[in-house]
């Protein structure tokens, strides 16, 4: 964790973008505000991957249905009506004395940083910058409105775990699979639960940078959410300088190309600082 900061998966972690929002059909938009009825079983699905969650007088219970397979589908949300598939070895039972009608449902960014690649590997010339785009797995958080509970924090597909470092004393464990890394924003494909992360990198120093992988610090990020609600990070601007040492900025604003956008969700990791020192090869392999 960078120094002057800390974690807020606690209540610092609160509900920054409130709108409520109506079960049935499918959604690009599946995050907010809703309502639940006492023994109502509410689910977010795609395809074969589901999340139900059932409000009780003393609990709130929920369900992590898996698929091993990312489904590019829509999320459907609805009552769910299957309750042979509601295996109880993939139930948790949150107790709360008198739960309350309304329940806040978030996306997250995973609580690690990923590794990506492009298709094939980058080089960026002396005195060069590029901007490339990052596509990476969101998590799905659920709070009750009472006390602000976490009562739920999933990823929607559970990434591989991997090791980032120059060997395997120095690095860091991230996460990888699901991520797609481009040069042009159109040759990304949008997904409701995904969001773009643009990375800017500068190269300042006398040689080529050869980016085969790259580290995205994503729980220093925060969300937001464009007019067609796709997801959104900060920028990450990255600098190379003629040491082995790069400067990373997290800028303070949503990207240009999210247009009019709101903060749906602060990062998990909460900074004072906006831009860090690292080692060139904590970001770059």
């Amino acid at each position: 964790m960078p120094p002057g900061s800390h974690n807020i998966r606690s209540r610092r972690q609160r509900r920054i973008f409130s709108t409520t929002i109506t079960p049935g059909g499918a959604n690009v938009h599946w995050w907010g505000e809703v309502s639940v009825s006492l023994e109502q079983k509410l689910s977010w699905q795609i395809g074969a991957r589901a999340i139900v969650i059932s409000r009780l007088e003393g609990e709130w219970v929920t369900w992590n249905l898996e698929a091993e397979q990312e489904n590019r589908s829509p999320v459907v949300m609805g009552d769910w009506h299957d309750p042979e598939l509601l295996d109880i070895r993939k139930q948790s039972r949150n107790l709360q004395h008198g739960t309350t009608e309304h329940l806040s449902v978030l996306p997250a960014l995973a609580d690690r940083s990923f590794v990506t690649r492009p298709a094939t590997p980058l080089k960026i010339l002396p005195g060069e910058r590029a901007r490339l785009y990052v596509s990476t797995p969101l998590w799905f958080q659920a709070r009750t409105l009472k006390n602000d509970s976490l009562i739920l924090d999933v990823p929607f597909w559970r990434p591989s775990d991997s090791w980032f470092g120059s060997s395997t004393i120095s690095g860091e464990i991230c996460y990888a699979k699901y991520t797609d890394a481009r040069l042009q924003l159109n040759a990304l494909e949008r997904a409701p639960y995904r969001a773009i992360t643009p990375i800017c990198v500068s190269n300042q120093h006398s040689e080529v940078l050869v980016i085969d992988r790259f580290n995205v610090p994503v729980p220093l990020l925060g969300l937001f959410s464009d007019e067609s609600h796709h997801l959104w990070t900060e920028v990450v601007n990255i600098i190379r300088g003629e040491d082995d040492d790069a400067e990373l900025e997290i800028s303070k604003e949503a990207p240009i190309e999210a247009g009019k956008s709101i903060r749906v969700s602060e990062p998990r990791v909460l900074s004072e600082k906006r831009t860090f020192i690292r080692r060139i090869s904590s970001l770059f392999l």
